[in-house]
């Protein structure tokens, strides 16, 4: 790590943030449970999403399954904060882990393929009823997603796994 890497993580760790967090014997818990709750209506409302967009639920028209992005969305930011929140309490354990660089990559990663598709596809596939399929560009997008997320997961579980061990970024 370079200097200023330190310096980054030590300013955020004197921040009122992280150290209410690491102060409060219930601030912690409670962004777990934030993350969790946001990590199931992002994953959740995906599921629906993009196997809808893969052609799996054919009976359901496109524009009902896009109907569950605004929980996504929403998700998305309960996590950000909740994720804000658990950096700040520890940005030493968290920055130097390989598993929490990538996650972070990946975070990314999903951010654009989801800019895309929304740019891209978002209006042609929206009007399309009851079991219409899509193209192919849309189900690779779709199919990105999922892996994308159920990867960012994994690595989510994997931080204490790596824990100080050999870094790759």
């Amino acid at each position: 790590m370079t200097q200023t890497e330190n310096d980054i993580m030590q300013w955020l760790y004197d921040t009122v943030l992280g150290q209410a967090i690491r102060d409060s014997t219930w601030m912690f818990p409670s962004l777990e449970t934030v993350h969790f709750i946001g990590l199931s209506l992002l994953m959740g409302s995906m599921l629906i999403v993009d196997l809808r967009l893969l052609g799996i639920m054919r009976d359901y028209p496109i524009r009902h399954a896009l109907a569950f992005l605004p929980w996504a969305i929403f998700g998305f930011v309960l996590n950000t904060f909740s994720g804000i929140g658990f950096v700040a309490a520890d940005p030493f354990m968290y920055w130097p882990n390989p598993a929490f660089r990538l996650k972070m990559y990946m975070i990314l990663l999903a951010g654009l393929n989801a800019a895309v598709f929304t740019i891209l596809e978002h209006r042609k596939v929206a009007g399309f009823g009851v079991g219409e399929e899509t193209n192919t560009f849309t189900k690779v997008s779709a199919g990105l997603s999922l892996g994308l997320w159920i990867f960012i997961i994994i690595l989510g579980r994997s931080l204490p796994t790596f824990e100080g061990s050999m870094t790759f970024f």
